[in-house]
């Protein structure tokens, strides 16, 4: 029977280690009591600048405006012409954001939940209805806070209604108003064709013109007329405008994300 080997009492761990492991320079002798990782730092793209509006966002704009054309009626609406990326100034002087669809025989302005991206609510105006469109800047009396620079365009259909009562004056949401107030979005989209889609100037030159051609196609019998084109400025019957300040500061019509919510 052979004799077992018993190692010497001066050998060390590293005269037993895989001299495959040893010879590796990653590891040390010890390498429990002074390894330590190396940290890699790979190099990154650079990151689009992302929109502060959710409207501005790539593909948003084109499902709603897919999802409305949609619902476009052929007797009612015609084909649509063009889409707009604007903001409604209501009576209170409160905005929010709309897409306004420029069509053959009306102008559709549509409230889309670009957050849900679902729910729209879609308001029609008849073109050969409009009789009036204000062009000019915004005007507010001497006692409002909130006063917002910039021109608007103020739509005005059905001129022989009689003048809101004033539950309806005073009721923020009321739909009893024969005038509709357009305002270009604050937003500064990145992408060219979005930009083209807020120029409010473009959009009012367009709708003059066809309305005018839906005036003389399609008449209404017993009235008068024709298109009356104002280039004066935009007046709002605010007085302190409280809500407005409000609104204006936050931006609650406007889709946006705030302190990572998105509302």
């Amino acid at each position: 029977m052979s004799a077992e080997v018993q190692p010497s009492e001066t050998s060390s761990p590293a005269d037993n280690m895989d001299p495959k492991i040893s010879s590796h320079p990653m590891y040390t002798l010890e390498p429990r009591a002074s390894f330590t990782p190396e940290y890699i730092n790979p190099e990154m793209r650079e990151k689009p600048p992302t929109e502060d509006y959710f409207i501005f966002r790539p593909t948003v704009v084109q499902q709603a405006v897919q999802e409305i054309q949609s619902r476009l009626s052929p007797e009612e609406d015609g084909n649509m012409r063009s889409s707009w990326i604007l903001a409604q100034m209501s009576h209170w002087g409160t905005e929010r954001e709309v897409i306004a669809f420029i069509c053959d025989r009306s102008l559709l302005v549509c409230y889309y939940d670009f957050v849900e991206l679902g729910r729209s609510h879609v308001f029609r105006i008849p073109l050969n209805y409009i009789d009036t469109v204000t062009w000019g800047p915004l005007s507010y009396p001497k006692m409002a806070l909130n006063k917002r620079e910039g021109n608007a365009i103020q739509i005005k259909w059905d001129k022989l209604r009689e003048p809101p009562s004033v539950l309806s004056w005073w009721n923020p949401w009321t739909e009893d108003l024969s005038y509709m107030n357009l305002i270009q979005h604050p937003g500064n989209p990145t992408e060219k064709n979005l930009r083209d889609m807020c120029q409010l100037e473009n959009f009012m030159e367009q709708l003059v013109e066809i309305v005018k051609v839906a005036h003389e196609q399609s008449p209404l019998p017993g009235r008068a007329n024709g298109l009356l084109f104002l280039e004066r400025p935009v007046t709002l019957d605010t007085s302190l405008g409280l809500v407005s300040l409000f609104n204006h500061k936050v931006q609650l019509g406007y889709a946006k994300p705030r302190w990572r919510f998105g509302f």
